[in-house]
């Protein structure tokens, strides 16, 4: 279980650091940012609400508590990252390296994340019955 634990937690932490980075491009670089966002065919006002979206969501999935927020969470930023590669394929702007990166590491942390509830429940479980003897 340790383990599985520190590979989980890796695989979060780099994907948590590739989405910290975006955020400081976001509040910090923000004419970039646009500039950015318009060559791959978004308008400038989603930058701010995306920002503050990809912030809830790392919190909750780092928080992850409530299992209905944390696949909310997961499901936005599937949705994000999937966007972002496909604005990036069809406006030929950039490779979109960083994003399918980031792709990779969300759904290899959902699933880690999926492993480790599942291996938590059965453990549960087993505590369960061996009280009950």
């Amino acid at each position: 279980m340790k383990k599985h634990l520190i590979t989980y937690y890796t695989f979060l932490g780099l994907f948590s650091v590739m989405i910290l980075t975006s955020l400081y491009n976001h509040l910090f670089d923000y004419a970039a940012t646009v500039a950015e966002y318009a060559s791959l065919g978004y308008p400038e006002h989603l930058v701010k609400p995306l920002a503050i979206a990809q912030f809830f969501g790392l919190f909750a999935i780092w928080y992850n508590k409530k299992k209905m927020l944390v696949e909310w969470a997961y499901g936005g930023f599937f949705a994000n990252l999937t966007l972002a590669v496909v604005a990036h394929y069809s406006s030929k702007y950039g490779n979109g390296a960083e994003a399918v990166i980031c792709l990779i590491l969300l759904l290899t942390t959902y699933s880690l994340n999926r492993k480790r509830i599942a291996h938590s429940e059965a453990h549960k479980e087993e505590s369960k019955v061996l009280v009950k003897v």
